[in-house]
């Protein structure tokens, strides 16, 4: 009988407390687009830029905000890697007054340093959009970034080696001609 006067107990807490947090997950007032970005091809050293439109479809003007965050290994995409930097991505305002159900864009912009070793690479990372509410529960909406970049990476050992061959090869050359050419 006490098991079952806790059973009704944790039931009545539930439906009190509990559900109506879940109900105020479930009534989200914004949505971002796109959902997902694909940014291929990005040559290292160049710059590339995007838009997210944030929708608020709320009867009050809200502030949002706009950050990276780093997704762990086994959420991202199989093959991808953590991005490296997250201050290599800019907004052109990482926060944002959006009027009531109307829309503001973001302009994001990527940019990768120009170094060799970032080239040929696939990486993953997210952007948290977040609405600043004096709400109990606060609601994040995160847009997947893919970014791939161009290139091959190559082995700086081997061309060190292939350029000291030119030189010598060269020198070698230059050397024997020049014996060639003195009269005996």
């Amino acid at each position: 009988m006490a098991a079952r006067i806790r059973s009704a107990g944790l039931g009545a807490v539930f439906l009190v407390v509990l559900f109506p947090l879940l109900t105020l997950a479930q009534n989200i007032n914004f949505s971002v687009v796109p959902a997902e970005v694909r940014i291929d091809n990005l040559v290292p050293g160049n710059v590339t830029e995007f838009e997210l439109t944030i929708n608020n479809k709320d009867a009050m003007a809200r502030n949002f905000t706009i950050t990276t965050f780093r997704p762990a290994k086994e959420e991202r995409r199989q093959s991808r890697a953590a991005f490296p930097d997250d201050g290599w991505i800019s907004f052109s305002s990482p926060r944002v007054v959006v009027p009531a159900s109307s829309q503001a864009n973001v302009t994001v912009a990527v940019a990768i340093p120009q170094e060799q070793k970032w080239a040929g690479r696939d990486w993953e990372t997210w952007l948290a959009v977040t609405t600043e509410s004096s709400d109990l529960l606060g609601v994040k909406l995160y847009v997947r970034l893919l970014i791939s970049t161009r290139g091959t990476r190559f082995n700086t050992a081997l061309v060190a080696g292939i350029a000291a061959a030119v030189v010598l090869l060269g020198g070698g050359g230059y050397y024997y001609i020049k014996r060639r050419a003195r009269p005996e």
